[in-house]
């Protein structure tokens, strides 16, 4: 049986939930009209800008983001394709990869991150 304060959890999770989907699909739209890529590719690129040296190891990226290690290969591949980032082996570890925007990803990058912050306040803040 429910209590109260078990109804408030719900209902709380819903309220933020629903703020997630209706800000993401806002935001997946918007990228994908403008852009050509989607939430997930962008946060990629985003967390990749972000990262605090000029390149970022992949098993970084993988600690930074919800999505499977699977899921992040392929939208890295995509994005790798597109000519976004690049993708190097370390020189000390060989199974480590770096991943760095290109000089397309950086110009796309700032362009998309205005567009996402913008969403961002207009859906949350």
């Amino acid at each position: 049986m429910s209590t109260p304060k078990d109804r408030q959890l719900v209902d709380e999770w819903r309220s933020i939930q629903s703020a997630y989907f209706r800000t993401a699909g806002a935001i997946d739209r918007e990228l994908e009209v403008r852009f050509d890529i989607g939430l997930n590719e962008f946060e990629i690129l985003d967390l990749v800008a972000d990262s605090v040296d000029s390149a970022c190891r992949m098993k970084q990226l993988g600690e930074r983001t919800p999505m499977t290690q699977s899921a992040m290969s392929k939208v890295v591949d995509r994005l790798q394709k597109a000519g976004l980032l690049t993708r190097q082996s370390c020189a000390d570890d060989r199974r480590s990869l770096y991943l760095e925007l290109t000089d397309a990803g950086r110009t796309l990058h700032a362009s998309a991150s205005a567009v996402h912050r913008s969403l961002l306040k207009e859906n949350l803040g």
